[in-house]
């Protein structure tokens, strides 16, 4: 699992920091993996694998966001970023480099899965959400205020930095 390190402290609960400079993709339907991967690494990432890529890309365009695709068809547009590679290695590279994402900075700041930013919450507020083992041998959780999933320090961040850093960026 992961764990927010930007953070700014208000009661119990510590609230991210504002991330002005985060980029704001929306990614279509052939791409989720990817999407996944640029909410790991900080981006503010919508999908919605039930949209056309017109569909989504007149979503984009409504919430200024740059459409991430394979779609040929949408691939002169100019708010449209036209991805190459069929391996998410090379996707990743190809994102990293066009929007300047440093994987070292805001990475592990959003929930992989509905891409609200995440909070730190205190120990004693997860005791009951979280496997005993886990609550007994970390001190430090977050959580997502809007799916309420509990995230830890573990091995995932230290495999993600490591398949990050195989990657020539």
């Amino acid at each position: 699992m992961f764990f927010i390190t930007a953070v700014a402290p208000v009661g119990d609960i510590l609230q991210p920091l504002a991330m002005d400079e985060t980029p704001r993709i929306a990614v279509d339907r052939m791409l989720m993996r990817l999407a996944r991967w640029l909410r790991l690494l900080g981006a503010d990432v919508i999908t919605d694998a039930s949209l056309t890529g017109a569909e989504l890309l007149k979503l984009a365009r409504a919430d200024n966001r740059i459409l991430v695709t394979r779609d040929k068809r949408l691939r002169t547009a100019a708010d449209v970023c036209f991805v190459v590679s069929n391996s998410i290695r090379g996707q990743l590279r190809e994102s990293v480099r066009r929007f300047n994402l440093d994987p070292h900075v805001i990475a592990l700041t959003r929930c992989s899965r509905c891409n609200t930013s995440l909070a730190t919450v205190a120990r004693e507020l997860v005791s009951s959400r979280v496997p005993p083992y886990v609550f007994a041998s970390h001190d430090r959780f977050a959580e997502c205020v809007t799916c309420g999933r509990v995230y830890w320090p573990e091995t995932h961040p230290e495999r993600m930095h490591a398949m990050l850093d195989s990657i020539a960026f």
